[in-house]
């Protein structure tokens, strides 16, 4: 933590979006009390170990071993901290939220941290540039920053400009997102024998990271896991 962070927090200390007390955008007993998530197969939505794709699910069109995520989007209080930091510009909550993260994802893999590399959802450029930041790249990096894992921002790329997800169907999804991204291809030869981790902030049907999953496995990727702060 530097100098100009810590004068913030004297001068404008974070407040849980909850119980009003004062150092953290959500405290840790706060969290405690939101229902967390149970491991469900991203697929079929039935309980599953360790949040894993069933093995009778996986099919020619499911590129995902598995997805975790750490709470439900229909709480309250984890809509407004999404919100606030992927539209408003609060892109110091997703500070709090990235120990989460690490901490949830940490409870559902075997993996060492040296066997793993996490990635962002990519953001199509002229997005970026009106938002000034991606919000999965943030936590990817804050997380990387916790527990000394390897990541990369600029491996995977999204290369045209697609609809929002939210207002589609689960088909529409698909057609919307074909040949929406790309891969560096020199550079995944040197991590396709790590875990890949896809980090992003909401997950409903899985259309986004299954799709980016499909291109990593084309180029020779073994597991790939999403990790996601919320889902409906």
């Amino acid at each position: 933590m530097n100098f100009f962070t810590i004068l913030k927090d004297i001068l404008a200390p974070k407040k849980c979006y909850s119980c009003k007390k004062e150092w953290h955008f959500l405290c840790r007993k706060c969290l405690d009390k939101i229902w967390y998530f149970h491991s469900i197969c991203p697929v079929c939505k039935e309980l599953t170990h360790d949040f894993e794709v069933h093995f009778y699910c996986k099919k020619e069109t499911v590129f995902l071993d598995k997805v975790i995520i750490l709470s439900h989007y229909q709480n309250k209080t984890i809509q407004k901290l999404i919100k606030d930091a992927k539209f408003y510009g609060r892109k110091d909550i997703l500070e709090d939220i990235s120990l989460y993260l690490w901490e949830k994802l940490f409870d559902h893999i075997e993996e060492n941290t040296q066997d793993i590399i996490l990635i962002p959802t990519p953001m199509y450029f002229w997005k970026k540039l009106k938002r000034w930041y991606n919000q999965s790249e943030i936590l990817v990096k804050n997380m990387s920053k916790i527990c000394q894992i390897d990541y990369n921002n600029s491996l995977v790329k999204k290369t045209r400009n697609t609809k929002a997800q939210s207002h589609l169907s689960k088909i529409e999804r698909m057609e919307n997102l074909q040949k929406a991204f790309s891969i560096d291809e020199k550079l995944i030869k040197k991590f396709t024998h790590k875990t890949f981790i896809i980090v992003d902030d909401v997950v409903s049907t899985g259309t986004t990271l299954n799709e980016i999953s499909k291109l990593l496995k084309k180029y020779g990727v073994k597991k790939i896991y999403g990790l996601c702060i919320a889902s409906d």
